[in-house]
């Protein structure tokens, strides 16, 4: 535990220092998958797929506002949708419009977390995120969590779309239309992602606010089970069982991710918890005060040693010995 605790305050040491320069390369990294994952799933047009384009839009992902990332990732897929149907890329400008004001008038600063959704649906760790946003924000999260779990879902029936369709097929606007919008309204699963989402979201921010030990990680273990079977339910009920050992595994690995991220992000000492009361002119205050942990980091010395320099003290201490023996 000790190693592990060295180890994290060695990485705060690092962060501290290089901060400005480890952030951009972060959000680099995170722009160049988020890019990747599109140009790999619908990436029809070849020019937006080449590695310098990617490189480049990676490259303004660093150095732009989550809401402006969220805005470009949303421009590229609608170019490759184009390149194949301009009524499903005008079509798809309409939603994903509908969705980023959406975002951009309650949640500006959670545009990764709509990003994130996605991505971690083609890993099969979605519920990673719920759970993430349940620790680290609140109700408010809902909204670009849905946002998350709708683009997914409107982007598996544009590519069905795009492939049950010929070009030729693609001339009836409002039969089009019709058809993207009743398979994503009518679709059960994602009904069902939408609710246990939220309600994974909405438990592991109450337990989370619990003033008992341990609070996050009982917050973690919790929506970790309650996820599993409040989807596993979900699933059959819709007669769906070719996605038990993914949902189970899905929420094993969320589970462990979010954990390792809460250690790094927040470590408590809950041997030393302190109690203490206070007033003011309104309210009287009951307050339980748990501290971080924080340990030294151990500093090793390494103390050089003048081979050339040892030997000479010898030598002149032996001819000394020598005289005095003499006399």
């Amino acid at each position: 535990m000790t190693n592990l605790l060295e180890f994290k305050e060695r990485l705060n040491q690092i962060y501290q220092r290089g901060g400005i320069y480890i952030k951009p390369v972060m959000r680099f990294l995170l722009s160049f998958i988020v890019f990747s994952v599109i140009n790999g799933n619908i990436g029809y047009d070849t020019r937006l797929s080449s590695t310098p384009v990617v490189l480049l839009l990676s490259l303004l992902g660093a150095f732009t506002s989550s809401s402006v990332f969220v805005l470009l990732a949303g421009v590229v897929s609608v170019l490759h949708i184009y390149s194949e149907s301009v009524i499903l890329a005008v079509i798809l400008v309409g939603m994903l419009f509908i969705i980023y004001f959406l975002l951009l008038r309650f949640t500006p600063q959670m545009g990764y977390a709509v990003l994130a959704v996605p991505v971690l649906y083609l890993l099969n760790i979605p519920f990673a995120i719920p759970i993430y946003l349940g620790l680290t924000s609140g109700p408010i999260a809902i909204i670009p969590l849905s946002c998350g779990v709708i683009i997914y879902y409107l982007f598996k029936v544009i590519k069905t779309a795009v492939m049950t369709n010929g070009a030729g097929a693609m001339a009836d606007v409002l039969g089009l239309y019709k058809y993207v919008v009743d398979n994503l309204l009518n679709n059960k699963e994602m009904v069902l992602a939408l609710v246990v989402f939220a309600v994974i979201l909405l438990l592991t921010y109450f337990i989370r606010n619990l003033s008992i030990n341990y609070a996050f990680y009982i917050a973690i273990i919790a929506a970790a089970v309650v996820n599993v079977l409040a989807l596993l339910m979900g699933e059959l009920a819709l007669g769906i069982t070719n996605q038990i050992g993914t949902i189970i595994l899905g929420s094993l690995g969320s589970g462990i991710i979010v954990f390792i991220i809460q250690f790094f992000r927040l470590t408590l000492d809950f041997s030393t918890v302190e109690y203490t009361q206070f007033e003011d002119d309104d309210y009287y205050y009951y307050v339980k005060a748990v501290p971080k942990v924080k340990i030294a980091v151990s500093k090793k010395d390494v103390k050089r040693i003048n081979a050339q320099r040892n030997v000479s003290k010898v030598r002149r201490h032996t001819e000394e010995k020598a005289d005095e023996d003499f006399r």
